[in-house]
């Protein structure tokens, strides 16, 4: 395996390709057909794919590019499962529990994904190198199988021919919803910077084991789990838009510090402050774009809003294998974080003056398959 930085950078990356590849077509499907049985479908073919993935990797035939393949067809599924998943949402909770129900869910899969997974991970690797993978693919297959209990609701309109571009028109078509992604993009992009040198700059300047490397990783989790959880009750008292710049402002921080640091225990701590702060920026970003959407454009709208998100995090990732390379291992993490405040105070007084407290009153029958009309402009509401 290529331990280089541009090598590493390229793996990030492809993880985060197929959101600016089969982001718009994966929101159409989730539009189209029933979300339960869809999650269930993706997630029984994504545990057969890696547990392809896990066999190669005992037998020892998984080269870089092999893996490369791997990463973005396994990324290709997931964007599916993801725009499933959060298009269902709705449906089973009502407008004003979005915040604590995404909250929840957050602050579940940091627990399990971030924080328990990595974790064993590292001591399964230390045991097998193929073992976490199957221990991976079992999960997620499972998980499939599952969901097959799941019924959500008959898509009540058929989307039309064309219509896979109506989720980003309707995203970029509300002033308050495109500056939200905007942010969250830039974030996103800046949080690719960091990821694709993490794994480096901790096994080399921080004094992390390769083999404890997951343990480090759970570090951010520790933070995922209360600022999932506490989300709700932050928006309450200081609103959406500023929860959404201390998110930037608290996370950009803590890169500089990692920048800095030269132990494991510092850069960790950091690390943990990323996870609380990005954690709480994420249920408050995801719950307004919810509330806001009308249910029968729910899958395309979360769709066209991850492809340009989670789109921008492998430009950031292999930007920080460049500049790796040209100024060190430490410089990704120093422009990144400086970067991110510098998008905080730049974008805070629209913020302030779009989204105000609360984001805006909810619009009546979001999520409920009833189309409300914005002033000014023709169709559905375009949140």
């Amino acid at each position: 395996m290529d331990a280089r930085p541009l090598a590493v950078s390229a793996v990030i990356a492809a993880d985060s390709l197929p959101w600016l590849l089969a982001a718009l077509p994966a929101g159409a499907f989730a539009d189209r057909f029933e979300r339960g049985r869809l999650m269930a479908l993706v997630n029984i073919a994504r545990g057969m794919l890696l547990g392809a993935m896990a066999a190669l990797v005992g037998l020892r035939e998984l080269d870089l590019w092999l893996l490369l393949v791997f990463v973005v067809a396994n990324g290709t599924a997931r964007a599916m499962y993801y725009s499933a998943s959060q298009a269902a949402v709705p449906e089973l909770v009502g407008p004003s529990a979005l915040a604590r129900a995404n909250g929840v869910l957050t602050g579940t899969e940091a627990a399990t994904e971030h924080l328990v997974g990595p974790a064993l991970g590292a001591v399964a690797f230390v045991a097998s190198r193929a073992l976490p993978f199957v221990a991976d693919a079992s999960a997620v297959g499972v998980s499939g199988l599952a969901f097959l209990g799941l019924r959500t609701k008959q898509p009540d309109v058929v989307p039309v021919r064309g219509s896979i571009w109506e989720g980003g028109r309707l995203l970029l078509g509300d002033r308050r919803l495109r500056l939200l992604v905007m942010l969250i993009a830039a974030l996103a992009g800046l949080q690719g910077l960091v990821a694709g040198v993490l794994v480096l700059i901790a096994t080399r300047d921080w004094g992390v084991h390769a083999s404890l490397y997951g343990v480090f990783v759970a570090s951010g989790a520790v933070g995922n789990i209360p600022g999932a959880l506490l989300a709700e009750r932050i928006v309450a008292k200081v609103g959406v838009a500023v929860t959404l710049l201390a998110s930037a402002v608290v996370s950009g921080v803590a890169y500089v510090v990692m920048a800095i640091a030269h132990s494991w225990l510092l850069a960790g701590f950091a690390f943990a402050l990323v996870g609380l702060a990005v954690a709480a920026g994420s249920v408050v970003a995801v719950s307004l774009r919810q509330r806001l959407t009308p249910n029968e454009v729910m899958g395309r709208v979360g769709s066209a809003w991850r492809g340009i998100v989670w789109g921008a995090a492998p430009v950031g990732a292999l930007l920080a294998g460049v500049v790796a390379v040209l100024g060190g291992l430490r410089l990704p993490l120093l422009l990144a974080g400086s970067v991110q405040c510098l998008v905080a105070v730049v974008l805070a007084r629209p913020l302030l003056r779009r989204l105000g407290r609360s984001g805006g009153p909810a619009v009546p029958g979001a999520g409920q398959g009833i189309v409300p009309t914005a002033p000014g402009l023709t169709g559905p509401m375009p949140v």
